[in-house]
Order: C-alpha cells, then structure tokens, then sequence
C-alpha cells in the first residue's frame, strides 16, 4: 500500500505540551500509521512512498467548526432554489475545508441538503470536510427559526419531531428554547420553549445516543437546560454566573459563537437588518461577559462561528472566533485544544479525530508560523490534509490545490 510521508515539519499534535520538532508522520489509508522524529523513521523509508517536504511549517490536527449553517446568508435571505442552495452550501463547505476546517457540526439545515453533503462526502463521492448535522433544528410555533411560524407545541409534537429527526440520521439534535439574534419579532433573550418540551427531546435523542445542542440566549434557559441533560449550551448572550455554575456542575459544555457579537460593524457591512445590528450591539457586553466566566471557572468550551459569510475580518469565521476569544487572555495552546480536540470528544469522535496520533485518521493542517505564539498565524494556512488526502498544498512546486469548484467564497 502506498504511504504518504511528511517531513521535516515541526509537530502540535494535541497530546505533547509544547511543540515537537523535527518530525515525520506517516500515512496509510486514511490514518496515521506512524509518527516519531526524523532519526527514528530514516530506516523505515520504503520508495514506493510519496515523500512531502512540509520546509519547517508547523502541523496540527484539523479545525473544527461546531456551529456553521452552509446556507445561511443575510444578502437574499434564502436562494431561488434548492439546488442553488445546494450548490452555495457546497461551495462553503469547500471554502472552509481549503482553509483548514476539516469538521463540521450542522446545528440546523434545510430542505436535507446537508444529510446529503454528509454521506456523499463520506462515500468518497465529493471532496469536502467531515459534516456532522442536526437536520432541521426543533422549535415551538412561532419560536426562533419557525418558517411561516410553524413548529411544535407541547412535549408530545417535540418528541415526535425528535423522532423524525433521528431517525432520517441525524447526527445530533437542535432545539430551539429561546429567540435569537436574526429573528425580527422575538427578544434575543425571549423564552420560547417550555421544560417539558426541552425534557421530550432530550429523551428521545438520549435514547438513540445523540447529544442535544441548545439554541440559548438566556440564563434562565441555560439552567433549565443544563438541569434537563442539554449537552451544549450554545450562544449564552446573557448567562449571569449562576448560569455558568449550574452548566459546569451538569456537564454542558459552551459553545459561544462570540464572533457574532463581537464586531457589530460586521453585520452592517453585510447587509443586515437594523434591527439585527442593534440586537447584536444590545448582546455585546453580556456576551463577552459571559465567555470571561467560562472562562474563570474551566466550564468546557468548544468553538463555532455562525456566521453568514465564510470570512469576517479578512479571516475564515472560526479563525476570527479564535481570536475574539484570545482577545479575553486564553491561551493559544488552549483556544486550539478547544478547536480540535474539545469537539471530537463532544461529538463522540475523539478515538478518531481531534489528535495526531497512531491510528487516528489523518485530518491535519500546516502553517508556516508558529499558533501557539498566536492563534492569528492560523490565518495562513498552507496545507490540508482530510481522512489522509491531500486537498491543498501551497508549499510544494510540483503540486497545485486539487479542489476544482470555481472561486472559492470570497
């Protein structure tokens, strides 16, 4: 079987504190059949191998993106069709892989286009990142992200919306407990969702070893949730410490999506609604406060972008969420670990993703400067590599990037 083999590269493997210098990994399939020093691997070469020369840069496993809609956009709301939906969302998840997101978490799609991305991405059919998706997210008549103000009302229409939901192959579970930010007619904090309903879906999807991630603003919401066994707690825009503690103690994790309150400019530089840029100014200070307490008492952190463009501030969405977060003192080493490896254990996946290890699959990126000095260097990323095939390759002279779907999204 031909290996792949990577050389001279300086190594973040997620396991090792610091840095590993001078290192060689090798892969076989889709996986990582060896990794060691350069001196350890120079009796093992074989010539049928291909053998990378990654000159020096700095590897590390793949990032993750924990919440990302591939079809939300503010310009157009929604596209004419399903199929140009479906083409938009292709092209994102694209743009995302060839700039080092080799994971994503879909919490809420439409219409099943991301069900299909999955399995033919999974197949081997198209080239593009790890998709793990919710399908249509669950809310109450009328609640955040209701078409037409459809939903479900009472435990009973919850539990069999959970039902449906799973048993299409859902990866996950998404419900909606409070409003949110793009909804006009809802208070971002507005309770939506009553305990029963939130108990019904967490059952079921409990029951068919699915974890339930939470649409939540509010801390009455969180704590409500936390209680009933939500295992993310996502958003948090106004969580009060008690909130915060009560998550801890029940073992919901945070994923905060700061990005989207942290430069409010940003949504009015796209287009959106006034109403929309005044909800995210309204949520800024709370939001930030939140994540600090979070931060303070070691509540478990993962990171996703929730954005409706694939770059904000000249960077991709999770790359700029890294950095809003290490603008409030987290450690780089930290904000990657909560990028890699923080996600696959959420997701049930971290005996295959998340480390660089042997036996792990070969999900894996390279930049030229040193991210544990700063999560910014993440922003020139030169190499990716997805289940063991090579996607981009900025470094070498013989090779060019092999995704071919036109412009990436600007």
């Amino acid at each position: 079987m031909k290996r792949t083999v990577l050389t001279n590269l300086q190594l973040l493997d997620g396991v090792a504190h610091g840095i590993l210098a001078d290192q060689v990994l090798v892969i076989e399939n889709d996986e990582v059949a060896w990794v060691g020093p350069r001196g350890a691997w120079d009796q093992k070469t074989d010539p049928r191998d291909e053998v990378v020369d990654l000159q020096g840069m700095y590897v590390l496993p793949g990032l993750w993106d924990m919440h990302m809609h591939l079809d939300f956009r503010v310009h157009g709301q929604v596209g004419p069709s399903i199929a140009e939906d479906t083409m938009f969302s292709y092209r994102r998840a694209l743009t995302l892989l060839h700039s080092g997101v080799t994971s994503l978490s879909l919490p809420g799609s439409a219409n099943g286009i991301d069900f299909a991305l999955r399995d033919g991405i999974e197949r081997g059919d198209y080239i593009g990142p790890r998709i793990l998706t919710a399908g249509e997210g669950i809310t109450s008549t009328g609640g955040h992200g209701s078409i037409d103000g459809k939903g479900c009302d009472g435990p009973y229409e919850f539990r069999r919306a959970a039902r449906q939901v799973v048993s299409r192959g859902a990866d996950l579970v998404k419900i909606m407990v409070t409003g949110g930010i793009m909804g006009r007619h809802e208070a971002s904090d507005a309770p939506q969702t009553m305990p029963d309903e939130v108990q019904a879906v967490v059952e079921v999807a409990h029951n068919w070893g699915k974890h339930v991630s939470g649409h939540i603003a509010s801390s009455e919401a969180a704590i409500m949730c936390a209680e009933l066994g939500v295992d993310t707690i996502e958003h948090g825009y106004f969580l009060d410490e008690n909130a915060i503690q009560v998550m801890k103690k029940c073992g919901s994790a945070y994923i905060p999506t700061l990005g989207v309150t942290s430069s409010p400019d940003y949504w009015k530089e796209i287009g959106a609604p006034d109403w929309a840029v005044e909800k995210v100014k309204r949520a800024a200070i709370t939001h930030k406060r939140a994540v600090e307490m979070a931060m303070e008492v070691g509540l478990t952190i993962a990171l996703g972008s929730d954005l409706p463009t694939a770059h904000v501030n000249g960077t991709i969405g999770i790359v700029n969420e890294m950095e809003a977060l290490a603008q409030l003192g987290a450690s780089p080493e930290t904000i990657i670990h909560w990028a890699t490896q923080v996600p696959a254990q959420i997701c049930g996946l971290g005996h295959k993703v998340g480390t660089l290890e042997q036996g792990k699959q070969a999900d894996l990126i390279a930049v030229p400067k040193n991210p544990y000095e700063s999560v910014s260097n993440l922003r020139n990323v030169s190499f990716v590599m997805a289940r063991g095939t090579i996607v981009r390759d900025d470094i070498t002279s013989t090779r060019r990037p092999s995704l071919l779907a036109g412009h990436f999204e600007g």
